[in-house]
């Protein structure tokens, strides 16, 4: 299986082969490149999904100028959403099929504060505090937000996966149970 991430970060790259190995699936490569996702730097709501399907439309067409065959292009977004008054980071995954289908995962969330929600809103970075409290760089690229505020639980790359499955998951059983139930809902 060849996949094409629109990403060189290598949070992404992991939690691909980490989605992949939780899925049985052992033979594949990554290509990965990177492409813009033409929404801010640190998206929220809708713009995170935007980012995702942005991205590989950007590595669609660069396969289709380069003539670049794959099984797969995935692309990876982190972003934030507002619920109400809750706050979450969550990740949107976007695969998209030799046949041009497009999938979409999402992660399951973890909340954050008010205050971490509107720091982010003004265009600052959580990451870059966290370094600072950790004394490291590349927070984005390793432990990530998610795995600072669970000590590590949900470290990144484990938190992006959750996305990643669940867009496996809608493409690989779309032609079975989302078709039945959908024959039902006429």
């Amino acid at each position: 299986m060849k996949i094409i991430l629109g990403s060189e970060n290598k949070s992404k790259i992991d939690s691909i082969a980490l989605a992949l190995e939780n899925l049985n699936i052992h033979d594949f490569e990554i290509i990965f490149l990177s492409v813009p996702s033409h929404v801010s730097s640190r998206p929220i709501n809708e713009e995170t999904l935007i980012g995702a399907h942005n991205r590989n439309e950007e590595v669609k067409k660069y396969c289709l100028e380069n003539n670049v065959l794959y099984d797969y292009l995935i692309s990876i977004e982190g972003g934030y959403e507002q619920v109400g008054e809750y706050y979450f980071i969550v990740t949107y995954t976007s695969i998209v099929d030799k046949s041009g289908h497009e999938f979409i995962g999402k992660s399951q969330g973890l909340q954050i504060t008010r205050s971490m929600f509107e720091w982010v809103k003004e265009g600052k970075s959580l990451n870059k505090v966290i370094e600072k409290i950790l004394g490291t760089q590349e927070n984005k690229k390793g432990n990530g937000i998610s795995g600072f505020l669970t000590n590590g639980y949900y470290y990144r790359s484990y938190f992006d996966s959750s996305s990643v499955i669940s867009a496996f998951q809608v493409m690989k059983n779309y032609d079975l149970s989302y078709e039945i139930l959908e024959k039902k809902l006429k």
